[in-house]
């Protein structure tokens, strides 16, 4: 009678289960690598499309403050910039919004409606937020916004963590 003994068999499961493992270890780390790749997409897309936001407003306002600094305080600060966690900007109606970090969280305040609105989702952190005001006699005004922002991938406790920047020429402050 022809078979397979007890040993080739063993060997055979052994084999088969080392297979499996690998195999299985391969997909998982596969996965993991697609969360942390769609994370970063994420948080890149979430914190450039708070930039644009920001920037739309102030290009075409006047930024009225940063901080509790005015333009007199800006002027005074010379080519270092005044820099603060908030931002004040009219529109050309008058009405003032009031970019600031509350909970994590950057918040656009209007005067006009009184409401605020958080510019990012719950599942983005913000861990800074700070505008650099530039203002020199005869120049353009410009405003630097920086970022820092993080998020986890898919509650494994990785944290991927952004920074970004822009410098925005105003066209309503300063010289023109």
């Amino acid at each position: 009678m022809k078979g397979f003994t007890l040993i080739e068999v063993v060997i055979a499961v052994m084999l088969l289960a080392v297979i499996l493992w690998g195999g299985t270890s391969l997909f998982f780390q596969s996965l993991r690598s697609s969360g942390l790749s769609d994370v970063n997409s994420n948080l890149d897309n979430s914190l450039q499309t708070i930039l644009s936001s920001i920037e739309k407003d102030i290009r075409y306002g006047e930024v009225t403050g940063v901080g509790i600094g005015v333009r007199s305080d800006c002027l005074n600060a010379g080519e270092t910039g005044y820099s603060g966690n908030s931002l004040y900007v009219s529109d050309l109606n008058g009405s003032e919004t009031v970019y600031s970090l509350i909970d994590s969280k950057i918040a656009s305040t209007s005067s006009e409606t009184g409401r605020t609105i958080n510019l990012n989702s719950t599942d983005i952190v913000i861990t800074s937020l700070q505008f650099t005001w530039y203002c020199r006699n005869n120049i353009s005004d410009k405003i630097n916004i920086a970022i820092d922002g993080n998020s986890n991938v898919l509650s494994t406790g990785i944290l991927v963590e952004r920074s970004l920047s822009t410098e925005i020429n105003l066209l309503n402050s300063g010289l023109n």
